[in-house]
């Protein structure tokens, strides 16, 4: 079972989640390949914490 912290660290995660989509919007509209390819990076490095809290 996930205890406080944890749901606390995951929510912040998926704030940080809701943040990212909106840049990764940004810099595919704007052709930004290098922010788009660090905004991809840091999503799944997110998606990969959140996989190791549950």
């Amino acid at each position: 079972m996930i205890d406080l912290p944890q749901l606390q660290i995951l929510a912040q995660l998926l704030d940080n989640m809701a943040i990212l989509s909106n840049q990764l919007e940004k810099s595919y509209n704007q052709n930004d390949s290098e922010l788009f390819k660090r905004t991809k990076a840091e999503i799944l490095s997110i998606q990969n914490k959140i996989s190791g809290l549950l």
